[in-house]
């Protein structure tokens, strides 16, 4: 019976793992940069924009609990990239800042510059869209912001009046092409056509 009972402890031993090496327990270590925000892009699509239209402004976060930017001051996702609309005035210099649960802000800088306005044709009125040949034609436009404005074929120049008008006389069927050109050389263009019968 002895020997028996000792088989039996012996047996306990080895199931129980006490007579093998024991393999320590795993532990996490907690490192305190885990919890610091990081800003890992802030950029904007385009370094200069027309006064009085829009820009993006791009940026993407990690570990972060709470993002800002200004100006003006508006909260943002947390999100690893996303873009948002900013309309400048003028040169702008746009603070993106990320703060974690540790409570360290963490920020980036960008600039937005901002040229002259883009020129644009507001309308175009034209007398008549079918005429006999010879008849005069009017042509007549508004326009904003532009330097120039032209009307070809007719090879009208105009300067920077905001309304202008030229005439025609047409002997066959034309298509008048208004050109408005703003002061960085941008320009915007419509086309109109009268038919001679």
């Amino acid at each position: 019976m002895r020997g028996h009972g000792w088989l039996a402890v012996a047996a306990a031993a080895l199931l129980s793992g006490c007579g093998g090496p024991q393999k320590p327990a795993a532990t996490t270590v907690h490192n305190p940069s885990d919890d610091a925000a990081r800003i890992t892009q802030f950029y904007t699509t385009s370094g200069q924009v027309a006064k009085g239209e829009k820009a993006l402004v791009c940026y993407g976060v990690e570990n972060a609990s709470t993002v800002w930017m200004e100006p003006p001051r508006q909260e943002l996702s947390a999100a690893l990239a996303r873009c948002v609309e900013v309309f400048p005035e003028a040169a702008t210099t746009y603070k993106l800042t990320a703060q974690g649960v540790d409570g360290k802000p963490v920020t980036r800088e960008l600039t937005v510059a901002v040229g002259a306005p883009r020129a644009k044709i507001v309308n175009v009125d034209i007398s008549a869209l079918e005429v006999k040949a010879g008849e005069v034609v009017s042509v007549c436009y508004t326009v904003e912001h532009a330097r120039t404005v032209t009307i070809d074929p007719i090879r009208f120049r105009g300067g920077s009046a905001s309304k202008g008008c030229a005439t025609h006389q047409p002997r066959k069927s034309t298509t008048y092409t208004i050109s408005a050109v703003g002061a960085d050389g941008d320009k915007d263009q419509e086309q109109v056509t009268v038919r001679v019968k």
